[in-house]
């Protein structure tokens, strides 16, 4: 098959216009392809957004800053600060006076203790305490003299410890009062406390021994008997409670309050009958009977059905509004 054109100047059959034409036609024929459009990667805008997170991150660094309070920084907070003012705190510490420590006694075996525990062999008491127990007492200042008194007594054995002798001579409890006690059989009736605090609140033995005499030991505390004699209470007074049985319905306290009051027994003995004891304290019994409210008057006021409703001291108001 001979070929219609050849890429040869030398072929005599080839025709430069028909091979034009055609190749003319041929561009013609082909469709036109529009170039497809750039795919956008975004690499310009990741690269701006790269920028300015290093940028933010460098400005947050170099002001110390959190992202939180960057933010409220540039768009403002919604939450409220607190300013707190803290006052300043002045603390005045007063100086004290620390009393110098009174030099420690010697203990060598060459004097001090040694010579006290010397003298208790001589006064025949070393078979009494033990080394502990003498050491406290020489210590506290208890004299050779004062145990010697104790032991003549007959105290130191049977009755009182080193340490209740160690109580009795710094409270100055003499031998005259100890000796009182025993001699009314009532040493065994109190604790060395107990007769500390009767010396040393001026309780005579007389009152003691009335107590004791009309029964009343068992009734009072050593406290109570203090309290008593201090009160003035005297024995006839707290017989005549005796005698109505009232002697068990009050306090030590109360009993001091009515005498001192001057409640008779007579008003006490009304209430009793009408059934008021339980009703009032010795404290508005001491009011009512001061105020002059009689018990004939209480019950009127039971009769109204108005003592409920009442405290002492309104009665006394409308007893006095009444006369």
């Amino acid at each position: 098959m001979k070929t219609k054109y050849r890429n040869s100047e030398t072929d005599p059959d080839f025709d430069l216009d028909e091979y034009i034409r055609e190749k003319s036609q041929e561009s013609d024929n082909v469709a036109f392809q529009p170039l497809p459009p750039e795919e956008d990667d975004g690499s310009l805008f990741k690269n701006a957004v790269l920028i300015f997170m290093v940028f933010a991150a460098s400005f947050l660094w170099y002001h110390d800053w959190s992202p939180a309070r960057a933010w409220s920084s540039v768009f403002g907070s919604n939450q409220q600060s607190v300013n707190v003012n803290i006052p300043d705190i002045n603390i005045n510490i007063p100086d004290i006076d620390i009393p110098e420590m009174a030099p420690l006694p010697d203990f060598s075996f060459e004097g001090g203790f040694a010579d006290y525990l010397v003298a208790i062999n001589e006064a025949g008491l070393d078979d009494i305490y033990s080394n502990s127990g003498y050491q406290a007492l020489y210590q506290t200042g208890v004299p050779i003299e004062y145990l010697e008194q104790l032991n003549e007594g007959g105290y130191l054995e049977n009755d009182f410890s080193y340490s209740a002798v160690i109580g009795l001579y710094n409270s100055g409890v003499p031998m005259d009062y100890i000796n009182g006690l025993n001699d009314l059989n009532l040493l065994d009736e109190f604790s060395y406390s107990a007769i500390i605090g009767l010396y040393n609140s001026g309780v005579s033995l007389d009152y003691i021994s009335s107590l004791n005499e009309a029964g009343y030991l068992d009734d009072f505390s050593y406290s109570a008997i203090i309290g008593l004699y201090n009160g003035g209470v005297s024995i006839d007074y707290l017989n005549a409670l005796s005698e109505s049985n009232f002697i068990d319905q009050f306090s030590y306290s109360a009993v001091i309050g009515m005498y001192n009051g001057g409640v008779s027994i007579d008003y006490l003995n009304q209430l009793s009958e009408n059934n008021y004891l339980d009703q009032f304290s010795y404290s508005a019994i001491i009011g009512m009977f001061n105020a002059g409210v009689t018990v004939d008057y209480i019950n009127g006021l039971a009769e109204r059905d108005l003592l409920d409703d009442l405290n002492y001291s309104d009665i006394i108001r409308m007893y006095n509004t009444d006369r």
